[in-house]
């Protein structure tokens, strides 16, 4: 129940909700979220040695084509030497691509959340003003922290997953890359 104070203007004022449900925290429980975010860094790291493990092969075909060149730089693999340097640009350029594309959209996310955070707190700034009691205002303030909290988790899970979305779609180009190198030297 909230308080009326007419001198301010603020009558029937609408008590702060328990947050509702939203595209930040799904219709899915924390643990569920808790998971798919465990389940993503796994990924990412799963992948990630993939690269390192595939690229240690690369690296070592192309030391062996390179003292092959050394010692016959008639029949060396000029494509394959041509191939490095160009194709390493076009991953990595895509990949910070990617990157400058997902730290904008991280960015409005987190301008949207600050900005809900800002709503939120003036609502219940003005929802507490208005207590008549002290026990009323301490229900009020109690509701709105149990309600920041599940916020606070959700845009932490929410933050967490949009990182880890977007460490896979930065690596995604280079693991294509990696793996045409490693079909087309063999490894």
């Amino acid at each position: 129940q909230t308080c009326a104070l007419p001198i301010y203007g603020f009558k029937n004022l609408t008590t702060f909700k328990e947050p509702q449900m939203t595209a930040t925290n799904g219709n899915v429980s924390r643990a569920d979220r808790t998971d798919g975010i465990l389940a993503m860094a796994r990924q990412n790291a799963s992948r990630g040695n993939d690269i390192a493990n595939a690229t240690r092969k690369i690296i070592a075909k192309r030391v062996a084509l390179g003292l092959a060149a050394v010692l016959d730089p008639m029949h060396a693999d000029h494509i394959e030497f041509a191939r490095m340097v160009p194709e390493k640009v076009q991953a990595f350029s895509a990949a910070g691509m990617v990157m400058l594309n997902q730290s904008g959209e991280a960015s409005r996310q987190m301008m949207r959340l600050a900005s809900e955070e800002v709503m939120t707190t003036a609502c219940a700034t003005i929802e507490m003003t208005a207590c008549c009691s002290p026990a009323a205002w301490a229900e009020a303030q109690s509701r709105f922290a149990r309600a920041w909290l599940s916020r606070v988790t959700s845009s932490l899970n929410t933050m967490g997953m949009l990182m880890l979305t977007a460490q896979a779609a930065a690596m995604a180009p280079i693991r294509q890359t990696v793996a045409a190198n490693a079909e087309r030297l063999g490894g």
